[in-house]
């Protein structure tokens, strides 16, 4: 499970890379940031599709 520092570094990970993200993608990203800043955790779903988004993002080659 992410810690929320690496829940954090992975959603800044894929704002940084946001060329590579599709429009529902860069929807979900600025979604679930806003959800983090009122304080809301995010559910299990979220973090695997943050997780999977991320690993495609910043996949090289």
């Amino acid at each position: 499970m992410n810690t929320d520092d690496d829940t954090e570094q992975l959603i800044e990970d894929c704002e940084a890379r946001e060329s590579k993200l599709s429009d529902w993608e860069r929807t979900f990203i600025d979604s679930i940031r806003r959800q983090r800043a009122q304080g809301r955790d995010l559910s299990a779903k979220q973090l695997d599709v943050l997780n999977r988004t991320w690993e495609r993002v910043t996949a090289k080659g």
